[in-house]
């Protein structure tokens, strides 16, 4: 990739982030005014899980050489790496938080997850996010 490619997957990134962040804290506030503070703090776990998770592999999927096979392994390598992240964050959390609300841990996750994958097909002039 070029600078200017590596400062567009860069700010991609960046802004798919954001969007798990605001989608999380819409989840949580509305899980809040619904249920109560252990339901979203349990949603606020099962966020916090991707995002903290996908701003991490996002740092190893921006790949400084060009060639396909190089960008294929980055992102592959920022999948495992997510992937391994969530399993930890999540296996932490249900340890630890020993009033968590399952159904709601689930949902924080699933959000942070369907924002995540919206967020990177941004890029689509027809979809506004």
């Amino acid at each position: 990739m070029n600078e200017k490619e590596t400062s567009s997957a860069a700010s991609t990134y960046k802004s798919m982030v954001r969007s798990q962040v605001v989608g999380t804290g819409v989840v949580v506030v509305v899980i809040f005014v619904i249920t109560g503070m252990d339901a979203s703090l349990s949603a606020m776990a099962g966020g916090l899980a991707v995002v903290l998770a996908a701003f991490i592999a996002s740092k190893v999927a921006v790949s400084k050489r060009q060639d396909a096979a190089s960008v294929l392994v980055s992102m592959l390598k920022a999948e495992l790496i997510k992937i391994v992240l969530i399993v930890l964050f999540l296996y932490i959390t249900i340890t630890g938080f020993k009033d968590l609300v399952p159904w709601a841990l689930i949902t924080g996750l699933a959000a942070a997850a369907i924002i995540s994958g919206a967020s990177l097909s941004k890029r689509n002039k027809h979809l506004k996010i």
